[in-house]
């Protein structure tokens, strides 16, 4: 296809001779770099923000419903909202769309941490923050994973991805530790004011970012259910979608069952936040050899391999005599999950048509997050009925299933010229 055949907003081409640039080289991307080290702000704030507003809404009311409320809040409005805002992201910028939702979420917070410098916060203004919040970040998703081949080469795209994904992996090592010493020092208003700080840092890095004005294939109606229709009828793209979904099941234990497996081995609060930091430790390791290592061992490939290193990493947290290899385990499901879900992810957005990729990783987002309250149930059930290794041996199988669904060839010839049937 020559040049000016090519869609608008279609991904920055490289040459074909180009093997794509490893993830330090990215970092150092005048477009790459701002939105990585951004995200990487912006997702670390919402850390802060969560761990203040639990701890806040719990003192106020001592209800551990009232907890799971907080957190379901943001859970609903990006389940809810996603599919409409992927049908936004591509119709318009993408990068005004992620700035709209940067401000959105970064107004919510300051008003927070202003009600909390106030000691004027109860839980139904509270709530209702963090719900606003919640549709800040849900305008963000689906528009910040379509943005990505956007401002990367083809060859790059993989790499960018990993980097991407790695920004929410360090975050949760780095913010709920960070957010509950700045709680427990300077109060939730404070917490709240890093939120704040880290949106409005992360729509200012994006400012400058410009991109190619969106595929003519998205102007027509709205289609919402566009991204459906496109993802049914191509059956690599269903399986990318159980996959994460059952990738996002095995990771689940490391948040819910760490305060188990901590006290199993005698260990308190710092031991939970050694394993969910050594599982970040593990995603950052491998993140920026993502992009060497699929052109080495292969798209789909590495995804199998990925899953098949998460499957064995929750095997050996479940039979862990104590917490040393249980940590070696953790961190080794840590590399596995960053390696799936970027190879994963990057599988779905090579030869998507742009006109329909804010719609397609919408489904993505749905997929990914829609199966983390339930996997938090499921493995929490688990954890209190039978032991935290009955969890964790459940998370290896649903990584051996992710391995099943990705066999096959995760090729996307056609793909990109495929129509796109609007909803």
């Amino acid at each position: 296809m020559r040049q000016a055949d090519r869609p608008t907003g279609s991904p920055v081409d490289a040459p074909a001779d180009e093997r794509g640039r490893g993830g330090l080289a990215l970092l150092r991307d005048r477009r790459f770099g701002p939105y990585f080290f951004g995200s990487l702000a912006s997702n670390t704030g919402t850390w802060f923000q969560n761990v203040a507003a639990i701890l806040t809404i719990y003192a106020l009311t001592r209800s551990a419903f009232m907890v799971g409320l907080v957190t379901a809040l943001q859970f609903a409005m990006q389940l809810v909202l996603a599919p409409v805002i992927g049908a936004l992201a591509d119709r318009v910028d993408r990068r005004r769309l992620i700035i709209v939702g940067q401000t959105l979420g970064g107004s919510a917070a300051a008003v927070l941490a202003l009600l909390a410098f106030l000691d004027a916060l109860n839980p139904g203004l509270l709530l209702t923050f963090i719900g606003l919040s919640g549709v800040g970040q849900a305008i963000t998703g689906p528009a910040a994973q379509a943005l990505v081949p956007n401002i990367v080469g083809r060859a790059d795209v993989p790499q960018a991805i990993a980097l991407h994904s790695l920004t929410f992996n360090l975050s949760r090592a780095i913010g709920p530790v960070a957010g509950a010493a700045t709680y427990a020092v300077a109060g939730a208003g404070t917490a709240f004011a890093v939120n704040a700080a880290s949106f409005l840092a992360f729509a200012l890095a994006l400012r400058g970012v410009r991109l190619p004005k969106p595929a003519a294939g998205a102007r027509g109606r709205l289609g919402v259910l566009g991204g459906v229709a496109y993802v049914r009828h191509r059956p690599v793209l269903v399986r990318c979608l159980v996959a994460v979904a059952l990738i996002g099941l095995a990771m689940e234990p490391i948040n819910t069952l760490s305060p188990l497996f901590a006290e199993s081995f005698g260990g308190g609060d710092l031991l939970v936040g050694v394993f969910i930091t050594f599982f970040g430790v593990g995603s950052a390791l491998i993140a920026i050899f993502v992009g060497r290592l699929r052109r080495t061992v292969g798209s789909g490939k590495t995804g199998a391999v990925g899953v098949a290193a998460l499957a064995v990493g929750m095997a050996v947290l479940a039979v862990s005599p104590g917490p040393v290899l249980a940590t070696v385990g953790i961190a080794m499901g840590g590399a596995g999950y960053l390696l799936a879900v970027s190879d994963v992810n990057a599988t779905m957005q090579e030869g998507l048509s742009d006109a329909v990729r804010g719609r397609v990783m919408a489904l993505w987002s749905m997929c990914f997050l829609g199966i983390r309250p339930g996997a938090a149930m499921l493995h929490g059930w688990l954890g209190d009925t039978f032991s935290a290794s009955a969890g964790a041996f459940v998370a290896a199988g649903s990584a051996v299933a992710a391995a099943v669904v990705l066999r096959g060839r995760l090729t996307r010839r056609g793909d990109a010229d495929g129509p796109v049937q609007q909803g």
